[in-house]
């Protein structure tokens, strides 16, 4: 019964909007700022023993500070017991007070400002929803709760804020059932949106709306209670809200759907078509009735019309997720749309139609982020020759869009500094895609910035093939691109839900599972582009490798038997590396190699964290300090002058701008809640970790840095499923800034064999030269050396919450046998 997001209210009948922050308004008081900082600085249980002093006040002078002092606790807490008393001694100071005297007027505007400020507790607390939904924050959420209570104990029965108050509230006990379990939220979401109804008109827009979301909150009792009071309650307000849903309405097909009553298919299909066909609803909204109808028509085996709705759904994701928005914004956006892309290339391919249309939807629909910035940041060096007018505003714009958003505080102001910021990218993307239109009307130029064509994609392929895997429940396939062709593999018994199992048994990197990956996706694959043997003379052949969906969670590199004299495996008979997607790859190898234009030697920015503050375990890497030491030794015969800056996020950033390699020995952490959130661990990281967000908003591809070597655990890992095609984590982050090469991790990583690892690479590069084969040799010699050597196994682990129980195997298989020291290293890059 569940699955329809609950509809939200706006409360916007009155007329106050947030303050700035918890310091607005202070010019009201008379009393010294630098007082007022002092006390907003102060913890809550100073602050109210401040206000104690002042509870029998003898001038107006106590009365004023006991006021400050209690209003100051409201802004800090968020209690509406605090501000209730500073009102309270405010009422009787104003009561007091003289009508002809000059202070009356002002002690009426702070009682007036106190009380808005209360009401203003409704937007605090969907702005604390908002922030739950994005970051996953369960404080958040708690907190979104307490406040929305304390705003209902205060809002008289009569207001007509009342209902969509009540309406947030249940579901935010929704969403936090959903996140806990919890029987006693869920109970009270069944009747907070109960009441939210009952506090609704019949005839208020509202209504379906409200109606919609109690049949929720009933459904998803019944499917934790298996009461049939609930379901059939659930089934009649569920009707009720279809009743109450203007026939035009692009909802009216979601909620149809909702009520379980499906005797007619048909016309839920009808509903669904016509919300589509609603072109003036949010994307966001079009998407979703465009996947609604291919579920009912796939359910229907009608193939074509549905790959027909998911083509228009996939072609609409780059609009849901603007220029204009941060990425944070984006990455929030697209998050509710995963698996979109991958089951319309399934379903395109089920209905026989082109294999390059499939493949295209692909490109367009995975990476959406990613593929942004690229065009944010792609070379025009041909369009500023041809066009330089057209080129210079191209570039005027884009820096405009390319610089992240600035960050807002939790309270905005409607007259603050980034609601200009926010209208002035609304302009210039508007402008943006006006230029790419004129751009893509002049000769030449009629593919700028589009997927690539079908000769791109195969001239893209010219240093080895591209193998994209694409995984969805209908089907999986291999796009194989060669110099030469484009062609699809069906992968007939690679399953979906054998990957989700597998990840959910936490073995995507056993044994068991690198033979399985073998049999039904890898094998086929090499077979097929004719990689059948142990190549001749160590020429060895290259492969990219592009999974989509659960897919890429898996070691494809390092896929088969791994048994003596055995060349059933990916590690003997090609070279791997990764790409998020085709694109990436082309733009990537738009950008040469750079040779040093002034005297002096190019940075190789090195930091070793040996310690790692504020570790509960693994906090002392033994080896980091030796790894970035035979790093060091090797750069001068690399014609690099080894750099190594304190150990803080701003430093590191700062030199990041100006190195070509940076390799970075210690601890990393995957944020299993937000991807662009995951970080390496420097000395400051508690405070101000180096987030993937930070490296990803940077752009430093002009000073054309090569190699980023994340030797940590997981910076090759994205732990939220819902974003995992859009290949958030560190290493790509890299790429985006600028960086030719990443080699990073897929998961926890032994701390020994990373010197052992790192030293071959950069031999490797010593002496075949600053290259890209080096660094994909390089890598694949440490690799298959690690597999292959009899080096002693270590425990020690360089993962941010890694038990020593995670680093054994299933079945414990001795150090050799293992895959998990030697198969987690991957390459990023071109």
């Amino acid at each position: 019964m569940s699955g329809m997001a609950s509809s939200s209210d706006v409360i916007a009948s009155s007329g106050y909007r947030p303050s700035t922050s918890g310091l607005a308004n202070m010019e009201l008081f008379h009393v010294e700022p630098e007082l007022i900082v002092t006390l907003y600085d102060m913890s809550s249980e100073d602050l109210c023993s401040f206000a104690e002093l002042y509870e029998d006040p003898v001038n107006n002078v106590q009365i004023e500070l006991y006021v400050l002092a209690y209003f100051l606790l409201f802004t800090k807490t968020l209690s509406t017991e605090h501000v209730e008393q500073a009102i309270q001694r405010t009422e009787g100071w104003v009561a007091v007070t003289e009508l002809d005297d000059p202070e009356r007027a002002r002690r009426f505007q702070i009682l007036d400002m106190m009380s808005a400020r209360m009401y203003e507790l409704a937007y605090i607390s969907q702005e604390l929803l908002q922030n739950y939904e994005r970051y996953g924050s369960i404080e958040d959420l708690d907190k979104a709760i307490s406040v929305i209570e304390q705003v209902l104990n205060i809002t008289p029965q009569g207001s007509e804020d009342l209902a969509a108050m009540l309406s947030n509230f249940g579901a935010m006990l929704s969403r936090r059932f959903e996140r806990t379990g919890s029987m006693d939220d869920l109970n009270q979401a069944v009747d907070v949106a109960n009441m939210a109804v009952e506090a609704t008109p019949q005839d208020h827009p509202k209504r379906a709306g409200r109606l919609s979301n109690l049949g929720n909150r009933f459904g998803s009792r019944f499917e934790q209670t298996g009461s049939m009071d609930d379901l059939n309650r659930a089934v009649d307000v569920g009707n009720m809200a279809v009743e109450a849903t203007p026939q035009d309405h692009p909802n009216r097909a979601i909620r149809f759907e909702r009520t379980g009553s499906m005797d007619d298919l048909n016309r839920a299909l009808s509903y669904h078509k016509d919300g589509w066909a609603c072109y003036t609803s949010p994307p966001s909204t079009r998407i979703v009735s465009a996947r609604r109808s291919a579920n009912i028509l796939t359910s229907q085996l009608r193939w074509e019309e549905a790959s027909d709705f998911l083509q228009g759904a996939v072609k609409l994701l780059p609009i849901v997720s603007p220029r204009l928005l941060g990425n944070n914004d984006k990455q929030h956006m697209l998050g509710q749309f995963s698996g979109l892309a991958s089951m319309a290339a399934a379903i395109w391919l089920k209905a026989g139609k082109d294999e390059h249309l499939a493949l295209e939807l692909l490109e367009l629909g995975r990476c959406v982020i990613a593929g942004l910035l690229l065009e944010m940041r792609t070379d025009i060096s041909d369009l500023k020759q041809q066009y330089p007018m057209l080129a210079a505003e191209f570039e005027t714009l884009r820096n405009k869009l390319d610089s992240p958003p600035s960050e807002t505080t939790l309270l905005g102001d409607t007259a603050s500094p980034w609601k200009v910021q926010a209208n002035q990218r609304l302009e210039a993307d508007k402008r943006l895609k006006e230029l790419i239109t004129e751009i893509r009307g002049q000769p030449d130029f009629q593919n700028f910035l589009l997927p690539p064509t079908h000769e791109e994609l195969m001239a893209a392929a010219s240093q080895g093939p591209i193998v994209i895997i694409n995984v969805s429940s209908y089907r999986c396939d291999a796009f194989l691109i060669t110099h030469y062709q484009v062609k699809v593999l069906a992968l007939p018994n690679l399953k979906e839900v054998e990957l989700n199992k597998r990840i959910q048994q936490h073995s995507v990197g056993s044994t068991s599972t690198l033979q399985w990956l073998w049999n039904v996706a890898a094998g086929p694959i090499l077979d097929a582009l004719g990689y059948q043997h142990l190549p001749l003379d160590n020429n060895w052949p290259q492969v990219w490798w592009i999974p989509t969906g659960a897919l890429s969670h898996f070691p494809i590199h390092a896929a088969g038997f791994h048994t003596k004299g055995s060349t059933k495996t990916v590690l003997d008979r090609v070279m791997s590396s990764y790409t998020s997607s085709v694109k990436a790859l082309i733009y990537g190898r738009r950008h040469s190699v750079q040779k040093p234009t002034g005297p002096g030697l190019e940075q190789a920015l090195l930091v070793a964290m040996r310690d790692t503050p504020s570790l509960s375990r693994n906090s002392v890497l033994p080896f980091a300090a030796r790894e970035v030491d035979i790093v060091a030794g090797l750069c001068p015969s690399l014609q690099l002058k080894p750099v190594t800056p304190s150990k803080r996020r701003e430093e590191v950033l700062a030199h990041l701008r100006a190195c070509k390699i940076f390799h970075f020995a210690g601890h990393g952490r995957s944020d299993p809640l937000d991807p662009s959130r995951s970080c390496l661990l420097l000395d400051d990281w508690t405070k101000t970790p180096l987030t993937v967000g930070d490296l990803r908003d940077s752009n430093i591809q002009e000073s054309s840095p090569f190699l980023g070597y994340l030797s940590a655990c997981s910076t090759s890992a994205n732990k939220v499923d819902r974003l995992v095609d859009e290949g958030i984590h560190l290493a790509s982050a890299f790429q985006l800034a600028g960086f030719r090469h990443v080699i990073g991790t897929l998961w926890e990583v032994s701390d020994s064999h990373c010197v052992d690892a790192a030293r071959v690479v950069y031999e490797t590069i010593q002496n075949k030269g600053m290259t890209d084969v080096a660094v994909r040799q390089g890598l694949h010699r440490a690799v298959k050396g690690l597999r292959d050597g009899h080096v002693e196994w270590t425990r020690e682990a360089r993962d941010a919450e890694l038990s020593d129980e995670e680093l054994c195997d299933e079945g414990c298989e001795s150090p050799l046998q293992s895959p998990l020291y030697w198969a987690p290293y991957i390459h990023f890059g071109v």
